[in-house]
């Protein structure tokens, strides 16, 4: 499991460190970079899927389909006093994992690099098991395909696209859940499959009784999504027919139930098309699901992800230790020709109240009531 994460000269830091918990939130203003630290995580990814990570005869490349860096211009700090990168992870045993990068050649889309440390093979970012679900996903499709045309992919797909034929797969083979603490209350000790689990998590996010995902397969290359749910005399609705939450949600439902202790998630904005009722919800089986070993790493701009993180800290579902809220933020100078990014560690107690509220932190709502009392 990654503790720490050291970015020197990449894109908006020139030497940032982020302490990484079980469960760590980025956010911050829009334009602040708090996108940074997950494509760091991305970068190494893709680079190790295209086989470069650990051949120091290749070079890196910046673009392919986790990440697109464009050019080592826009990945080096504007600033830099030396045209070098680093990235540096430690992991909670103490290893060391460190890249050295260089920027010299502004305009290429790909650098040469120097590697420190031990076998990459034991960070979860390079295991199997690691998720990633960028912000952009699938919405409702009429059908959905088996396999995508990528150079690489992950079980759910990048953009939860192959999140049905995943399901589909699961209830041939009676996959269970990756951890039995994350067994719906609803269920007996028995039902542990994986698709009954989905299902069950998704009537208690959504609010739908009785709501079902079935999937059917139409050819050897296709699928097709349906939701049936009570109140309608067992008839089934494309997924077309029930709206973008459903699509949204379940790829970071199945996520989260799939995975093993120590696997590695990363979600962009798992709140996207969904009520503030279920984006609570959805926050707090994050924090149930970190509370048992997975570690997951967020970005959002929901104050409703935030406070069912809180919720989850005055429930007990999850201690202090295990996260962490960063907040990034930008000080421009006088001159106006040089900003400086920054990062706060907001700390939340056992009552799920926070240790500091800076500017810009999930203010806005006491602004416009202020506004409007006044």
């Amino acid at each position: 499991m990654i503790k720490e994460i050291r970015l020197r000269n990449f894109k908006a830091f020139e030497d940032e460190t982020f302490n990484i918990k079980p469960l760590t939130l980025i956010t911050g203003v829009n334009g602040m970079d708090k996108s940074t630290l997950i494509q760091s995580l991305l970068f190494l990814k893709q680079n190790f899927e295209l086989g470069y990570l650990f051949n120091p005869n290749k070079k890196l490349r910046l673009k392919h389909d986790f990440v697109n860096m464009e050019s080592v211009g826009d990945m080096c700090y504007t600033f830099a006093k030396e045209r070098s990168i680093g990235i540096s992870i430690q992991d909670v045993d103490g290893n060391v994992y460190q890249w050295t990068m260089d920027a010299n050649d502004a305009g290429s889309e790909e650098m040469d690099y120097n590697y420190e440390g031990g076998d990459i093979n034991e960070l979860s970012l390079f295991n199997e098991g690691f998720i990633f679900l960028e912000a952009e996903r699938w919405g409702p499709r009429a059908v959905y395909n088996k396999n995508e045309a990528r150079a690489y992919n992950t079980s759910l797909g990048i953009q939860g696209e192959l999140t049905p034929a995943y399901l589909n797969n699961a209830l041939a083979t009676n996959e269970e859940i990756g951890l039995k603490e994350m067994r719906h209350t609803s269920l007996n000790e028995k039902q542990t499959q994986l698709t009954e689990n989905v299902n069950a998590w998704m009537a208690h996010i959504m609010q739908v009784p009785a709501l079902k995902a079935s999937t059917t397969d139409i050819d050897k290359d296709k699928i097709k999504l349906e939701f049936g749910m009570a109140g309608t005399k067992g008839k089934k609705y494309s997924a077309l027919q029930v709206g973008f939450g459903f699509t949204y949600c379940m790829p970071v439902i199945v996520a989260l139930l799939r995975a093993k202790k120590n696997d590695l998630i990363i979600i962009e904005n798992p709140e996207a098309h969904l009520h503030p009722a279920a984006q609570v919800e959805l926050g707090k089986l994050m924090a149930l699901a970190a509370a048992n070993g997975v570690q997951i790493i967020i970005e959002s701009h929901s104050d409703h992800i935030l406070n069912s993180l809180r919720l989850a800290r005055k429930d007990g579902i999850i201690s202090k230790e295990q996260l962490n809220v960063i907040f990034v933020q930008k000080y421009f100078g006088a001159d106006k020709d040089m900003d400086v990014t920054y990062t706060d560690e907001i700390q939340i107690n056992d009552e799920g109240k926070l240790n500091a509220r800076p500017k810009n932190f999930f203010d806005s709502w006491d602004d416009v009531l202020t506004q409007l009392i006044d």
